[in-house]
């Protein structure tokens, strides 16, 4: 059988899939996380972290609980982060409103959630980033995208993502 490879369960993978792709198939995951390469519009990747977040508000005592586990944190400066990220509303440049569902920080949230292959991007630069940010905002009065840009200078979670990603090739 030249063009294609079977994989446990006997299913069919064709033969041009790299290994790693294989591997995320036999494993029953998704092709890997998405990424530009097999999401260019962001059209899964906006509805997996939809999805995400949605299933974090309904599980917010678990969630803070494994969170603070895995972070470093405890659970009511964790407990802050969930409500700055997920249950608040802010003043953003387009009106009211809580922050949009980001497929990244989500997958950096399901890590720490996890446990599992945790990133300095995610225990490091995110959580200390929205602490600071929410510090910012809830001491100073700054409005969101001055805490923001503020922060970044400190923790710079989309410079520490990028970086990674570029180093994993999904960049």
């Amino acid at each position: 059988m030249s063009g294609s490879r079977i994989s446990e369960g006997r299913k069919r993978i064709p033969a041009e899939t790299s290994y790693k792709e294989w591997r995320s198939q036999v494993e029953g995951k998704s092709a890997g996380a998405l990424n530009n390469r097999n999401d260019p519009t962001y059209e899964k990747r906006d509805k997996v972290a939809n999805e995400y977040y949605d299933r974090v508000r309904g599980d917010k005592e678990n969630f803070i609980k494994n969170v603070a586990a895995n972070s470093g944190l405890n659970e009511r400066g964790v407990e802050k982060v969930f409500n700055h990220i997920f249950i608040e509303k802010h003043q953003l440049d387009d009106g009211f409103r809580r922050f949009d569902p980001s497929y990244e920080m989500a997958e950096s949230f399901r890590r720490l959630s996890e446990g599992n292959d945790i990133q300095e991007h995610d225990r490091i630069i995110l959580i200390k980033h929205e602490w600071l940010e929410l510090g910012l905002m809830k001491r100073y009065g700054y409005d969101y995208s001055t805490a923001h840009r503020i922060t970044e200078r400190k923790y710079n979670y989309d410079a520490a993502l990028t970086k990674w990603l570029k180093e994993r090739g999904e960049w």
